[in-house]
């Protein structure tokens, strides 16, 4: 298929930094963002349980898809739907709509023709066998990206920040394509939670619109994750979670649980383990069982905290299968709280039950204050 041998082109292409400036003035990252929002259709990856897929489908069964679409034929009826992406491709076989067919689904700014919706027209119109499947189109259009924003990075020589913001990142936070990246999170695909990860830390080093990276929900979907490669993930909370525009639970507990958008999902201990001890080690943390005066953490506190937020998210997941551009409406969660936590006194960055328990810890390090 043209589309995926141009988007490998464009990997060449931008082997040159003159040819990143043309992207960018050809309004080439608008372009990739839409392509890469296709990877939420590739149905061969494991899906992860959500309020309505925990029973599992089995063989030869298919997902229920949300009903997102309308269409207007030009009839006097005017707009029809809600329909489903299969039932859109069903009316589409049958002639019922075509390529200059109006359609709309929420999240879109207004009706387009089947031809300049990304999904309809990748899925419909286009003809031939692509090089790529989703997934692959999608991790090689985020190497294309991480690569422009490493090619502008947003600090001098001398380490002074570069304002304006390099074009590229500001073209990248904005709210049309920055979601729609966030979102991929969402696929639970391990390569492309990586690399968004990845790109999301080029994007918001020093970016002033990093304040309000939260209302996409990334801290959601990046907490949902359930595999193994989380140091990524890490970093991009190290960056960002101190530095967030919210209004805080007025029950929060401390100072740091107050400043920090985690302080609503993660345990006190494990807020302070990110912020003293760096990315590294709170990757570590994340992943194991840990029981010590400044970590009390383990796989089901995780699955806990995926629920929670899996519910919470109100099943938006499965509308990104029928409908890959819709967009996540930002709504605070309620305070996680862990059963594994009741009877433990937290003072200052440790657990006292476990800090007073010499014989299991002796010699402890406590920081001078």
């Amino acid at each position: 298929m043209e589309r995926d041998r141009l988007i490998m082109f464009i990997n060449k292409l931008i082997l040159h930094h003159r040819n990143v400036r043309d992207l960018l003035e050809a309004g080439g990252i608008r372009i990739l963002v839409d392509l890469v929002t296709l990877a939420h259709l590739h149905t061969s990856r494991a899906v992860i349980p959500t309020q309505t897929n925990v029973i599992e489908a089995g063989p030869g069964m298919q997902l229920v898809q949300e009903k997102e679409w309308y269409y207007n034929t030009g009839e006097d009826s005017g707009r029809k739907g809600p329909v489903s992406f299969q039932e859109i491709k069903d009316l589409y076989n049958k002639g019922v709509i075509n390529p200059r067919t109006r359609c709309w689904a929420s999240g879109l700014d207004g009706w387009r023709s089947v031809v300049q919706l990304p999904q309809l027209k990748w899925c419909l119109v286009a003809k031939g066998t692509p090089v790529l499947n989703e997934s692959e189109l999608a991790t090689l259009i985020l190497n294309i990206l991480i690569k422009m924003c490493q090619y502008f990075p947003s600090r001098d020589e001398d380490n002074a920040i570069i304002r304006p913001l390099p074009k590229v990142k500001r073209l990248l936070t904005d709210s049309l394509c920055l979601g729609h990246i966030v979102q991929l999170l969402l696929t639970f695909d391990p390569i492309l939670v990586e690399k968004v990860a990845t790109l999301l830390c080029e994007v918001m080093q020093d970016n002033p619109e990093m304040s309000k990276v939260y209302l996409t929900g990334v801290f959601f979907f990046i907490l949902m994750y359930t595999g193994s490669n989380v140091l990524p993930i890490a970093k991009f909370l190290q960056l960002t979670h101190m530095k967030q525009a919210f209004k805080a639970d007025d029950t929060s507990t401390s100072d740091i649980m107050t400043r920090s958008i985690l302080g609503q999902l993660l345990p006190e201990a494990m807020v302070n383990y990110l912020e003293n001890h760096g990315a590294e080690k709170f990757a570590q943390i994340f992943l194991g069982e840990f029981d010590t005066p400044e970590a009390i953490w383990n796989a089901e506190m995780r699955r806990m905290l995926i629920e929670k937020i899996a519910t919470h998210i109100a099943d938006f997941t499965p509308r990104l299968r029928s409908h890959t551009m819709a967009r996540y409406q930002y709504i605070a969660i309620p305070a996680v709280r862990y059963p594994q936590l009741e009877h433990e006194l937290f003072c200052n960055i440790f657990y006292l039950r476990h800090l007073c328990d010499t014989a299991k810890f002796p010699d402890w390090p406590i920081p001078d204050a």
